[in-house]
This record gives C-alpha cells, sequence and structure tokens, in this order.
C-alpha cells in the first residue's frame, strides 16, 4: 500500500516540476499573452493589461523561488513551510478569476457552462495539495502523527476532485466540448479511432460518463472505502491519460517558440494535471489503516 511519506516525495515533485516551468514560461511571449488575458478579464486590474510583461515576470518568480523551496532537499522544514504556504496563496489568488474574468462558454449559454474556468477550477485540488505537504512539516518530516491541517487538507483535495471531473465532465455532453476535445483525441494513439466509430459527440458522451462515474465513486468518501478507492483509481487513470497528450498533441508545445519545452496555453492546461494525479496518491496513502479520514 502506498505510504504518505511515498505520496509526500511525489507531490513535491510534481508540485516543484509544475511551477518550475510554468515560472520559466512567464519569461516567454506565452506566459505573457496568458497574463494578459487575464488582467484584461479582471474586473479590478484591467488598466494593468499594459504592464502584463513585467506582470508575467514577478509571477514567474514567484512560482521559480516556490519551485525551489518546495523540491529542494534541503533539511530544514521551514523552507518548505514558506514554499507551501505561497502556493497556497498562490492557488487562492488563481480561484479569484473565477469571479473576475469571463470564464464561461458564450457559445453554450454562459454559466453554468464553464469555458477558461476550466484551467482556474484545477487550483482547488492543488490548495488542498499545499496545505496537506504543508501539514507533514507542522509536525515532523514523513511521520505518521496526524494534525487537523492534515485531516481538512483531505476535504479539500476531495473537493477539488470531485469539482474538476464533475464541471467538465458534465461539459462533456455539449457540442462546444465536443470540438475542443477532437484534436486531443485524434492525435492519440489509442484513442485516434473513437471518432471514426462512435462520432466526435459520440467519444466526447464517453468520456464525460467516465468522469462522472468516478465523481459518483469518489463519494465513497463519506460512506464506502472501496468505491472511494476506485474512484481514486479511476481519476488517476484520467490525469495520466491527459498528461499523456503532452507527447502526442502538438498543440501542446508552442511552435514559435521551437516547440518542447516551450509549453503553449494548452499544454499548460494539460500539465496541471500532474499535481492532480499527486492529489489522487495523497488522498489513496490516506485510505485504510494508516490513513486520516478511515481510522480503524
Amino acid at each position: 500500500m502506498l505510504s504518505p511519506g511515498s505520496a509526500l516525495i511525489f507531490a513535491r515533485f510534481a508540485l516543484a516540476l509544475t511551477f518550475l516551468w510554468f515560472g520559466a514560461m512567464d519569461f516567454t511571449s506565452v506566459g505573457t499573452a496568458i497574463t494578459a488575458g487575464w488582467l484584461d478579464g479582471h474586473a479590478m486590474l484591467p488598466d494593468v493589461s499594459d504592464q502584463a510583461s513585467s506582470a508575467a515576470r514577478a509571477i514567474g518568480v514567484y512560482q521559480i523561488v516556490m519551485a525551489v523551496l518546495i523540491g529542494l532537499p534541503i533539511p530544514s522544514g521551514g523552507f518548505r513551510r514558506i514554499g507551501f504556504a505561497m502556493l497556497g496563496l498562490f492557488c487562492a489568488g488563481a480561484l479569484t478569476l473565477i469571479a473576475t474574468n469571463p470564464v464561461w462558454s458564450a457559445a453554450e449559454g454562459g454559466f453554468p457552462a464553464i469555458g477558461a474556468g476550466q484551467d482556474i477550477i484545477k487550483y482547488l485540488a492543488i490548495l488542498g495539495l499545499a496545505l496537506w505537504c504543508g501539514s507533514f512539516d507542522n509536525t515532523r518530516m514523513f511521520s505518521n502523527r496526524y494534525s487537523q491541517m492534515r485531516v481538512w487538507a483531505q476535504l479539500v483535495m476531495w473537493a477539488g476532485l470531485v469539482l474538476v471531473l464533475g464541471w467538465i465532465g458534465a461539459m462533456k455532453f455539449t457540442a462546444t466540448e465536443a470540438a475542443g476535445i477532437e484534436p486531443l483525441v485524434r492525435s492519440h494513439l489509442f484513442f485516434y479511432w473513437m471518432p471514426g466509430l462512435i462520432g466526435v459527440q459520440g467519444t466526447s458522451y464517453a468520456i464525460g460518463a467516465i468522469e462522472l462515474f468516478t465523481v459518483a465513486a469518489l463519494a465513497g468518501y463519506w460512506f464506502s472505502t472501496r468505491a472511494y478507492r476506485t474512484g481514486l483509481f479511476l481519476a488517476a487513470v484520467t490525469f495520466c491519460v491527459t498528461l499523456s497528450f503532452l507527447v502526442t498533441f502538438s498543440g501542446s508545445w508552442e511552435s514559435q517558440l521551437g516547440g518542447f519545452p516551450a509549453l503553449a496555453p494548452a499544454g499548460h492546461f494539460l500539465l496541471k494535471d500532474l499535481p492532480l494525479l499527486a492529489v489522487c496518491l495523497a488522498l489513496a496513502a490516506e485510505t485504510g489503516r494508516a490513513g486520516t479520514r478511515y481510522r480503524r
């Protein structure tokens, strides 16, 4: 069975890699364009959009410092606590974009049909992961002692998974989302045949049904360890498949910057599933005899 210590190591790796990569991209034209897009749509910061390049670089420095503090194998837990605190603040700030930007799909009538906001809602689960990782350093690294933060972090991570899989899964039943995933599916070695067999919309329906079934299984968090573990397994598989599109989908990489390792906006969206995979492993490690959610 996966131990909390092993899950913690993977989580630190996933977070450090993801935000180090994002931070580096903020020093490129892609980072500037992404930052400008969010600033332009921000109800309180539209006048700052002409400073998007400087803002992107500042965010990039923040993310790089945060990633280094989280990922470096330094003996002092104090530095890691600072890194996880920085990540928590970053996630909280990112989540405010839901309320300040046009993140809904106009083609599907707006709220609750989520468009650009799909990229933002992933930060709830990542926020929970930051709290969970930081809770170890509040006691002792790799300790099996429990803390209130460690318990509450699991609930935040669980809610984040349900939010992402449930909302994005429901969107798979719309024509807009089906059109959006078509180029990814057609590029994949294992899924390219699906649109030809059941159509683009049928493929989207199938993926959405799997994601909603996963959410139903994750509801076992409250009443069934077996169902809950099944949901975590399916969620982990889903995020692994999403990450595989970084290899198969050329649109993940910015051609104007020479392609890999320069992430395009689509690549940013896909790479966020690496921390979400870490969330699944963290929750799996906390389930069972050694877990805080289901104590025996």
